[in-house]
């Protein structure tokens, strides 16, 4: 055998068994959860209508209650990871959660460090301001002042369809980025169309209103790439739960609109 035959057997030989091993690690993923009874989801709790806290100070929302329905059918025990916005996929990176269910939307960006089951859920971006404000497109956005939450996909899109002039002011969390809107820090905010009726709707002498729909996108669950098996079970969920109603049904009672129809990814 010649020199550079070795070689590429050696080669061979070793991409082989890289291979194998991220197949048995992606594997192993799912085989640890059914094996310890629990799986680690994350929880976004201040962006209503996907997480909040309730009265009682335990997280609530679409999403905790899809990642409630997603434990008990696997049949574990689950764990809730709070989060920020910021922290959803860095804890799947750093392995403090099995998946993230935080209403995160599907980018090409994102599926870069992030693996995505096909959506179950979708939002609207808009951009919300009270009555006053003159905003009717992107182009009166010029010379104002836009807040938006980091790590969220208002401030992916935002800025791709704001004029010279716009001046955007970005925030750790939605609550906060609200609160710049309700106090006159901001002329007005960019956010899940969700967010901005949830918000009209606790601070009605402001009259809140989504001025213009930037986009609609949908979000899905995410695994840390590698985990074959646990996507391919949450794929498998989803699509079970798309056909049964029960995904609708959660999202209409969090959100009060019907879930639109769902591609598969």
């Amino acid at each position: 055998m010649t020199t550079k035959l070795r070689f590429l057997v050696a080669a061979g030989a070793a991409l082989f068994a890289l291979a194998i091993g991220v197949q048995t690690a992606g594997a192993q993923a799912l085989d640890r959860i059914l094996k310890d009874k629990k799986i680690r989801i994350t929880a976004e709790v201040t962006s209503p209508p996907f997480g909040i806290l309730d009265k009682d100070n335990k997280p609530t929302g679409s999403e905790i209650e899809t990642a409630r329905q997603l434990a008990k059918d696997l049949g574990v025990e689950l764990e809730l990871v709070q989060v920020t916005g910021p922290q959803r996929i860095p804890a799947l990176q750093s392995d403090r959660a099995d998946l993230a269910i935080s209403s995160l939307s599907i980018t090409t960006e994102r599926a870069k460090s992030v693996w995505f089951s096909s959506p179950h859920g979708a939002l609207s971006i808009v951009i919300g301001a009270g009555k006053n404000v003159n905003i009717k497109s992107a182009a009166d956005l010029a010379g104002k002042k836009i807040g938006m939450t980091r790590a969220t996909l208002e401030e992916q899109v935002v800025p791709k369809v704001a004029p010279p002039g716009t001046n955007i002011v970005f925030f750790d969390e939605h609550s906060a980025t609200q609160q710049a809107l309700l106090s006159g820090q901001v002329d007005a905010i960019g956010g899940a169309a969700f967010l901005i009726n949830e918000l009209a709707k606790r601070n009605p002498d402001k009259g809140i209103e989504s001025k213009f729909t930037v986009m609609t996108a949908f979000y899905g669950i995410a695994v840390k790439p590698g985990n074959y098996d646990l996507l391919q079970w949450v794929n498998t969920w989803v699509f079970v739960n798309k056909q049964n109603g029960v995904l609708a049904k959660i999202y209409k009672e969090h959100t009060g609109v019907d879930l639109v129809d769902l591609p598969a990814l």
